[in-house]
């Protein structure tokens, strides 16, 4: 787990994953946290102007849930 990332930037990765999985467009971040995101290799932009979590964020997401749950 990556204890650069704040909970607001672990509830922005969920929301980019939840409008991807039901097909809507990636929500509007906030210019920092984007780049953070980004920076840390948990979100890139698409071709699109869209952003698309990456392998490293949903694993990011899955340890921070296993956390939860086990802690």
């Amino acid at each position: 787990m990556d204890r650069r990332l704040t909970n607001e930037d672990v509830d922005w990765l969920r929301k980019v994953r939840d409008a991807r999985t039901n097909h809507q467009p990636s929500p509007a971040l906030p210019l920092d946290v984007a780049r953070k995101l980004s920076t840390l290799g948990c979100l890139v932009l698409t071709a699109g102007g869209r952003y698309s979590i990456t392998l490293r964020g949903r694993d990011e997401l899955v340890d921070r849930e296993l956390e939860k749950t086990i802690g």
